[in-house]
């Protein structure tokens, strides 16, 4: 324990040279600018810097209480003077700049947590910072949804009756948090932000039918769902677990039902619902938006076969009615593999010209939107490229594959995929896999025309991914490596895109039990990340359930 707060404080003040003229001032060099705190209090107008002794206009930014953030592109090596309160501060710019702890926040207990030598996470969490980075929502496996400001001062929290929430998000201008849980109604709750009020919710079971199962991801739930303007998009599926006995052998299937419906944000009434008569017979994917509203993309997943809509295709819907604009059914490229699986592996570009696909099976694929016409619709699309990420190894007879987790494409046509964990890709050869694949715990970086540019590699399962409205900053939770059974690497980190390969890393931030989920405001300021405690080796338990909240 004593050792990893060290590393934190390490981490706090890496970048930052204080008190080189007077005792009461702190600088702190991060990847918005330099914060700055005073050890007595005082006015954001009191802030003045000189860059290399000459004068320099930067509008100052309150932080809390006697602390302030000086946004600007710092340069490595410049000379740097702030005067705050009448103190100075003087300090040369580091390489890279420093993860600056705004605040640390105890969440409830848990009644699952992972265990060092199993591959899954267990903690299902959703965190979501608001666009303008001020406040922080957590859908926390301790059965409640809370609200924090970003100095961690909880707002208000609300205790989901039975079950537990999934997912969160707010509306574009922040009033309102929006909650989905798992449970045996699978509710979407919209709660107004000052006060924790719920405004509307609406219960999912109504299309996919009531679940009461002990595990949460087989009961009705809201696990996707995604802001478009004044609308909420999202999508309540319902996968139940049954077991056949074919005489001494037993199938598991996973039937599954699944519907996406678009709400007005502020009175839960319907706009559109998809299908608009039916339900789907697999799960949805992540749901991603064009930032017009105008193209909504998702993929169908399932572990089971289905008939009418089967596990890997591709959907885009028109924004403002729901209706199918266009469609593509991918298929397995590798023998080994039963499922194409796209799960947090989808992405649309703010200008709504690209759609990114990186599935569980390694494939990756680029569509171009702008030869799909909105205003159409069933039309079938081809991706531009289809390329296999990374492959198959086998050593001793046991394949193994580092499984698709997240993508990101650009205006531009730039694309980011990020591979998680090592499994074993035959089931019949190993039960776990005796090494790590080459490639798992990966971030690749591809140009539009599919020519890999650049990689760089952690250790760990990979958490749900998340970028900044501009792409420039990056952050994934990383949690524990269970084939080395090791935590040294499970944490957060942030990268800046504006650099390549291993420099693209601005920070790592430690966690001393698993990162499981993260977050970044739209403005790439706030970051916000839940750690769950984790069972290591002689059933020690290692790390606390809390909010790590930084800049």
């Amino acid at each position: 324990m004593a050792g990893w707060l060290a590393l934190v404080v390490l981490l706090a003040t890496t970048g930052c040279l204080n008190k080189t003229e007077n005792s009461g001032v702190q600088g702190f060099f991060t990847k918005n600018g330099i914060i700055v705190k005073s050890g007595r209090e005082a006015a954001v107008a009191e802030v003045h810097i000189r860059v290399n002794e000459q004068d320099q206009a930067v509008s100052a930014r309150s932080m809390g209480k006697n602390t302030v953030l000086l946004p600007l592109n710092w340069q490595a090596g410049d000379n740097y003077q702030v005067i705050f309160d009448k103190e100075k501060w003087n300090s040369a710019a580091p390489g890279k700049p420093a993860a600056w702890l705004s605040a640390v926040v105890p969440t409830g207990e848990l009644e699952a947590m992972p265990t060092i030598n199993q591959w899954a996470v267990e903690v299902n969490e959703g965190v979501a910072v608001a666009p303008d980075g001020q406040f922080v929502a957590v859908a926390s496996f301790d059965h409640t949804v809370y609200l924090f400001d970003r100095s961690g001062k909880k707002i208000w929290d609300y205790r989901v009756p039975s079950g537990m929430p999934v997912s969160v998000a707010f509306s574009a201008d922040g009033s309102i948090v929006l909650a989905g849980e798992s449970s045996s109604d699978g509710k979407l709750y919209a709660f107004d932000r000052l006060t924790g009020k719920i405004l509307w919710d609406y219960a999912f079971a109504a299309d996919i039918g009531k679940g009461m199962s002990a595990q949460w991801s087989n009961r009705p739930n809201v696990r996707s769902l995604v802001v478009n303007g004044d609308a909420v998009i999202a999508a309540g599926q319902h996968r139940q677990r049954v077991v056949e006995k074919n005489g001494e052998r037993s199938l598991i299937l996973y039937p599954t039902q699944s519907v996406i419906i678009a709400f007005d944000i502020k009175t839960g009434q319907k706009r559109w619902r998809y299908p608009e008569n039916e339900t789907m017979d697999t799960g949805v994917s992540k749901i991603v938006v064009s930032a017009d509203g105008e193209k909504v993309a998702f993929g169908n997943q399932s572990w089971s076969p289905a008939e009418k809509y089967p596990d890997g295709g591709i959907r885009v819907l028109n924004g403002g009615t729901g209706k199918m604009a266009a469609f593509f059914q991918a298929s397995v490229i590798n023998p080994y593999f039963a499922w194409v699986g796209i799960h947090e592996g989808i992405d649309i570009s703010a200008n709504g010209r690209y759609l990114a696909i990186f599935a569980s099976d390694n494939q990756a694929m680029l569509f171009d939107l702008g030869k799909v016409n909105m205003a159409e619709t069933g039309q079938a699309m081809e991706p531009e490229w289809i390329r296999q990420v990374s492959k198959v190894h086998a050593v001793g007879g046991v394949p193994v594959y580092a499984s698709g987790s997240a993508a990101r494409v650009t205006d531009e046509g730039k694309l980011y995929f990020m591979t998680s964990n090592t499994f074993v890709a035959d089931k019949t050869a190993a039960s776990a896999p005796p090494f790590l694949h080459p490639d798992s715990a990966t971030l690749f970086s591809y140009n539009k025309n599919g020519e890999l540019l650049w990689r760089w590699q952690t250790e760990g399962g990979v958490g749900k991914v998340r970028f900044s409205a501009d792409n420039r900053f990056m952050v994934a939770a990383v949690y524990h490596n269970y084939i080395s059974q090791s935590n040294s690497r499970a944490g957060i980190y942030c990268f800046d895109l504006r650099a390549e390969g291993p420099d693209s890393l601005a920070w790592f931030y430690p966690v001393e039990g698993v990162a499981s989920v993260a977050d970044i405001a739209a403005d790439g300021t706030t970051i916000a990340g839940c750690e769950a405690p984790i069972r290591m080796k002689g059933d020690t338990v290692t790390g606390q359930h809390r909010l790590h909240i930084l800049q």
